[in-house]
């Protein structure tokens, strides 16, 4: 597909490194904006000074404390470290159309992505929200589906672009 001079566009094929910086970009969205991990956490704490509170501080319920915060603290923490990854290095070694070179475009009413086997256009006031990072930039088609364009397939000066673009299409940065 060929574009005018002035229409920004990009090619690049995602990486397993990038789909678990994407599935990381995720996770991260997801427990800043959702009560249930924190919720867990908090419960997790309260029941862990309660019971330690309750036991006049005995040493083995202290100790059983201490380790269920700790618990509750480096679960998440070591999920986003090592199984995100694993995950996403599985699941790219299953899916063909993750491997396939992409060009993607942009303009002031739509994002265009095409591959060899697909191509779709998606209105900014169709997509649920946005998030980015140093590494990837998501377009969220709902709560768990998202499309990736990993950033070091963008010029700074695309980024910006692109960046303006959606802010002034009115759609939330989650």
């Amino acid at each position: 597909m060929s574009y005018p001079p002035d229409h920004p566009f990009t090619r690049f094929t995602i990486t397993a490194e990038d789909y678990a910086n994407a599935l990381r970009l995720h996770m991260r969205r997801y427990w800043a904006t959702r009560w249930g991990p924190k919720l867990f956490v908090i419960v997790v704490f309260v029941i862990a000074i309660g019971a330690m509170v309750m036991t006049d501080f005995d040493e083995a319920w202290t100790s059983a404390a201490i380790g269920g915060i700790i618990g509750a603290v480096l679960l998440p923490l070591l999920g986003y470290l090592f199984i995100v990854p694993r995950r996403a290095r599985k699941v790219y070694s299953q899916q063909k159309t993750l491997k396939q070179p992409v060009e993607v475009s942009w303009t002031q009413e739509a994002y265009i992505a095409h591959t060899e086997a697909a191509a779709s256009t998606v209105a900014w006031t169709d997509y649920y929200g946005w998030s980015a990072d140093g590494k990837m930039v998501m377009f969220m088609q709902s709560q768990n589906l998202f499309q990736m364009l990993p950033r070091h397939a963008l010029t700074d000066e695309q980024m910006n672009d692109l960046t303006a673009i959606i802010e002034r299409s009115g759609l939330k940065r989650i």
